[in-house]
């Protein structure tokens, strides 16, 4: 209703504007009970849209199954990871005591010790067992301490440098400088 159409009929001003009150009450008191009508619509949207992508029931249930495959994938996956890591964390700190003739040797070892913890013909030894397996009886696997090590012979005399060896020896002729 218009405050127009109201002046038209001829109503005092007082009366037009009391009308309009009510009216507006009456409005809002309606607008009130529409207040989620967008979002009921917005939800109703969204509640469509999902609907559509279900209606392909066997493309879902397919989809489910690959990622449930792929999840189970990556489980066994990271177990594995896991097992080697703890395998060689195992046979590093066995063979951190024992002293090898070479690093080539040292992993070596550790790669063999590795294959045979994780090999089920190993089940219930010990690292020391499965030590004696692969060295056994071998003396050029370890080094032996008890052998005498060859002498440390240090670096000859000089500073290495072709311009103060050649002061020096000037220095001991008896001869000046080199101008340059």
């Amino acid at each position: 209703m218009k405050r127009e159409f109201l002046e038209g009929l001829g109503l005092e001003q007082d009366a037009v504007d009391k009308i309009m009150k009510e009216n507006g009450r009456d409005i809002e008191s309606v607008r009130a009970k529409f207040a989620d009508y967008d979002d009921v619509k917005k939800q109703l949207a969204a509640a469509n849209e999902t609907m559509e992508k279900f209606k392909d029931y066997d493309q879902v249930k397919a989809e489910v199954e690959k990622w449930k495959s792929e999840s189970e994938r990556l489980q066994k996956e990271g177990a594995e990871r896991i097992s080697t890591m703890e395998r060689t964390a195992k046979v590093k700190d066995f063979l951190s005591g024992k002293k090898f003739v070479n690093d080539i040797t040292r992993d070596a070892m550790a790669a063999k010790l590795g294959e045979m913890l994780s090999a089920d013909g190993s089940k219930g030894k010990s690292m020391d067992e499965l030590f004696e397996e692969i060295v056994g009886g071998k003396t050029d696997i370890l080094a032996d301490e008890s052998r005498p090590q060859p002498p440390v012979v240090p670096p000859m005399g000089g500073k290495g440098g072709k311009l103060e060896d050649d002061a020096q020896a000037r220095a001991v002729m008896g001869l000046p400088p080199r101008k340059e």
